[in-house]
């Protein structure tokens, strides 16, 4: 997973649907916060439909499903 590019919030959607059976997401007035197992990741961006493939991956790392987030995005 390349930390340049963008991608789509709604693949984003997608990948977590697919590798974070379970999920939660609630919208804050700046970014989206992510409730998954016991983790949360409170910092996803909300401002565009665009979200910094870095910042994917430091969320993905961070809950703990970084290796299907990289085949369900494949980048």
């Amino acid at each position: 997973m390349s930390s340049f590019g963008q991608v789509p919030l709604r693949d984003v959607w997608e990948m977590l649907k697919k590798c974070a059976p379970g999920h939660t997401v609630i919208a804050r007035t700046h970014n989206y916060c992510i409730y998954y197992g016991d983790k949360t990741y409170p910092t996803l961006p909300k401002k565009h439909q665009q979200v910094d493939s870095g910042q994917i991956k430091k969320m993905a790392r961070h809950l703990g499903i970084l290796d299907c987030a990289r085949q369900a995005l494949s980048i």
